[in-house]
């Protein structure tokens, strides 16, 4: 809520939908969160769960009429401390790559936990229903999400937050989406305010039509 109001697509009473203040990927990259603090989706309560869920179906549906899925992503570390809050980003790709996004980030997540795990315990556990996020793992675990549309995805949960880097699901998508590398890790600038005053109209005319929150009013 305290981020800059420009940015800020809509609100429900627990959660709201923003687009991001930088690094965006592509045009269409948002972000849901909590209002109330949290450090991870996984932490949150229920009610705040759902309205979070809520504000993924508009996007799921905002973005088919578009021939695009929703590839939604979150990472959360540093857990117990004054962490970063909760976000969960929502990146549309188009569902010709959407359909090998799975198998592109499950390689990637089985890489990165042979080159960093410190034991062979398996953890790229699968978030599909019914048991999604919540059933599959505790809510004070560091952890690296990937969901395509709202089918699940995977969870990876995090054994050395040293060696995890924060960026990893944004530089699977660069490379998934074959996006300059230059995208990556530290070259993450604002738009330009022309640029992104048209992508936020552009935005909120394929939003308004599934805006859920008009139900709040």
């Amino acid at each position: 809520p305290n981020k800059p109001k420009h940015l800020h697509v809509a609100y429900g009473n627990l959660a709201y939908l923003m687009l991001p203040a930088q690094g965006r990927l592509l045009p269409g990259h948002c972000i849901i969160a909590p209002i109330a603090h949290a450090q991870s989706s996984r932490q949150v309560d229920e009610d705040v769960w759902e309205e979070m869920r809520n504000f993924k179906k508009c996007l799921v549906r905002m973005f088919s009429q578009e021939g695009k899925e929703c590839c939604f992503i979150e990472t959360a570390m540093n857990l117990g401390h004054a962490g970063r809050h909760a976000v969960v980003e929502c990146i549309p790709i188009p569902a010709d790559i959407a359909a090998k996004a799975p198998m592109y980030f499950k390689k990637a997540i089985d890489e990165a936990e042979s080159e960093w795990s410190t034991h062979d315990a398996k953890k790229c556990l699968s978030t599909a229903p019914p048991k999604g996020l919540r059933g599959t793992i505790p809510a004070n675990f560091p952890y690296f999400h990937v969901e395509f549309n709202m089918r699940g995805g995977f969870v990876h949960v995090i054994d050395d937050e040293t060696k995890w880097k924060w960026n990893f699901g944004r530089n699977i998508l660069i490379g998934l989406l074959d996006l300059p590398e230059n995208l990556t890790d530290a070259k993450q600038r604002p738009l330009a305010p022309s640029v992104l005053r048209q992508e936020m109209d552009a935005f909120l005319d394929l939003y308004d039509p599934v805006d859920w929150t008009k139900q709040l009013q």
